[in-house]
C-alpha cells in the first residue's frame, strides 16, 4: 500500500507561515536539483524531512511569530 502524499495542510502544522515554508522549502531542494533528480522526487523528500522534523529551523530573537 503506498502511502498518500504530505499534504499542505500537514507542513502547516510544522511552519504555520505558508511563505515561510515555501522559503525553507526551497533552501532545501536548491541543493538536490544540482544532483539531477526530478523535481517531484525532490520535494516529497524535502516535505518528508519537514514532517519528521530533520530540520532545524532557527528564527531571529526579534521576529513575532
Amino acid at each position: 500500500m503506498k502511502k498518500e502524499k504530505i499534504t499542505i495542510d500537514e507542513l502547516l502544522t510544522k511552519v504555520s507561515n505558508k511563505y515561510e515554508l515555501a522559503i525553507i522549502s526551497g533552501k532545501i531542494a536548491k541543493k538536490e536539483f544540482a544532483k539531477g533528480k526530478s523535481k517531484s522526487e525532490i520535494m516529497d523528500e524535502v516535505f518528508k524531512d519537514i514532517m519528521e522534523d530533520e530540520v532545524v529551523i532557527i528564527r531571529e530573537k526579534n521576529e513575532e511569530n
